[in-house]
């Protein structure tokens, strides 16, 4: 199976040349080993030496006080996220080594930062501001160990890091809670820098199949439809097609089979998830998967095409990217200015299908026969639940934690008094998880809605939904959010069967009768 894999990807990737002392540690390697964190800065220090336009910044710092640095790319050159807006050019975003012992994406995006800095009349700088983190999990990285135990099955390199961080926290499953320091850098990040287009690379292994790396966009149904179009109908299929076009590499969204292979199904919806999350923050967001059973070297040369050439598409439709980004902000806070009944929010979802099947390139059985499989492609999700969105949510006085965790979000908190008529909810059911995932135990909640007029006091806040994250706001407040922050413990302290939920929907402006 393995020399059948091997042949299978093996392809030839023309990179440019760098001079000797700017090479990759994959590169110096023959694609057998990673860097360190240590190897990383000292590379990103040596191109920004030789560059007259790559700028250094930080992220933040890890759990351990490393710093996650980024490398801002751009000319002429900018150094700070008002320089890029006042730019005018699409800010693109990559990041790598969420997981750190998914590694392509790490050796794929320093390759890139070093043929950007080292071009500063390169075609894409003149359309794109480009901003890489290329080491998100730095302190999950230096736990370097022996591949068959930090990444079992996956071919290269050896060793690797592992794929929480130093808290033990996944943190492609932080991005509700943010309780690690690193996801609360990368949110505020993404607040104040607000990129046009995220890319986050992984590796994935699952079902056995012919594609060398998978993607995927965001998957919650209340994203804006405007961006699922345009990554799904537009971007996507044209980078496809470059990418065979100048590697043979295949590609396909994100998916496993079921056992009879009749099936290809991606994975949950929930906005822990990074692209779901900024989905629900109304941003475009590209998920990179490469297989973890291809060779190190076709991961990371095909990771490093795939950006490369959603680089390149973003560049040529700049106007469409940004038009598209500006226009969900727009609508989000129109539709909380004015909340209609018929503008909902998903708060529980399911799986759904594609009308059209969809060919899959496998194998027969167990053998290493290639074939392509027909199947029924669930790439999508439908809500079972759902809200209408209310022009403001009041929060009762006691919930501190809730409003460090908003704040975090980037979502504007304000503080309020006064009488209003409001929806409340009685809590009718109350069920926890029987077993912890990632130090939390879920909580379901179901509540029946009642109106009344309330006066609040000192200490109670108002989060109005006429704000760019303003989907994200009734994600996280609703009581029965299958993935908000009732389901991850923050209201903990503040829920009892039979008693009234302390978070109040105003569907018109204080003192307005709905």
């Amino acid at each position: 199976m393995l020399m059948s894999l091997l042949a299978l990807f093996s392809t030839f990737v023309n990179v440019p040349q760098p001079p000797a002392e700017l090479l990759t540690v994959a590169e110096t390697s023959d694609y057998q080993h990673t860097a360190t964190y240590d190897q990383v800065i000292d590379l990103l220090d040596r191109i920004e030496a030789q560059s007259d336009i790559m700028r250094r910044s930080s992220m933040g710092t890890t759990v351990e006080g490393r710093d996650i640095p980024l490398a801002i790319l751009a000319n002429p050159p900018i150094e700070n996220a008002q320089q890029a807006r006042d730019s005018g050019k699409p800010i693109v975003f990559a990041m790598g080594n969420i997981h750190a012992g998914e590694v392509c994406g790490k050796e794929a995006l320093l390759m890139l930062t070093r043929e950007f800095a080292l071009q500063p009349k390169h075609e894409l700088l003149n359309n794109l501001i480009i901003v890489i983190a290329p080491i998100y999990n730095a302190d999950g990285n230096e736990r370097f160990g022996p591949i068959a135990e930090n990444r079992p099955g996956q071919i290269g390199p050896d060793p690797v890091g592992i794929r929480p961080n130093a808290q033990d926290l996944d943190l492609n499953r932080d991005y509700i809670k943010l309780e690690a320091p690193e996801t609360r850098a990368l949110a505020a990040f993404l607040t104040e820098w607000d990129p046009h287009l995220t890319i986050d690379t992984h590796t994935t292994n699952g079902s056995r199949h012919r594609y060398t790396l998978t993607y995927d966009t965001p998957l919650h149904p209340s994203t804006p439809p405007a961006i699922t179009e345009l990554l799904r109908e537009q971007l996507l299929p044209v980078v496809t097609e470059r990418v065979k076009q100048r590697s043979d590499y295949d590609m396909f969204y994100y998916g496993n089979f079921n056992k009879e292979h009749t099936k290809w199904a991606t994975y949950s919806s929930n906005p822990r998830f990074g692209a779901n999350y900024q989905g629900l923050r109304g941003q475009l967001s590209i998920l990179s998967e490469a297989y973890s059973y291809a060779p190190f070297k076709d991961r990371v040369l095909c990771t490093y095409i795939f950006v490369d050439e959603i680089l390149r598409f973003t560049a040529a439709h700049a106007d469409d990217i940004k038009s598209v980004h500006d226009q969900v902000r727009r609508e989000i806070v129109r539709a909380g200015k004015s909340p209609q009944p018929d503008d909902t929010i998903a708060l529980r979802t399911r799986f759904a299908a594609f009308h059209n099947p969809a060919d899959i390139l496998g194998y027969v059985g167990d053998t290493d026969e290639p074939t392509t499989h027909r199947v029924v492609h669930i790439g999508r999700f439908e809500a079972t639940k759902s809200i209408a969105r209310p022009y403001a949510y009041i929060i009762e006085p006691g919930c501190e934690n809730i409003m460090t965790n908003l704040r975090a979000h980037g979502i504007d908190v304000q503080h309020y008094t006064g009488s209003a008529t409001v929806e409340s909810m009685r809590i009718t059911a109350l069920d926890r998880a029987d077993r912890e995932f990632q130090n939390h135990t879920f909580v379901r909640l179901e509540t029946e809605t009642f109106i009344e007029q309330r006066s609040f006091h000192n200490g109670t806040y108002i989060v109005h939904t006429a704000q760019p994250l303003g989907n994200l706001i009734v994600f996280l407040l609703e009581p029965e959010s299958e993935d908000g922050l009732v389901a991850w413990n923050f209201f903990d302290d503040h829920i009892t069967q039979n008693e009234v939920f302390p978070v109040h929907r105003l569907r018109n402006a204080p003192n307005t009768s709905p």
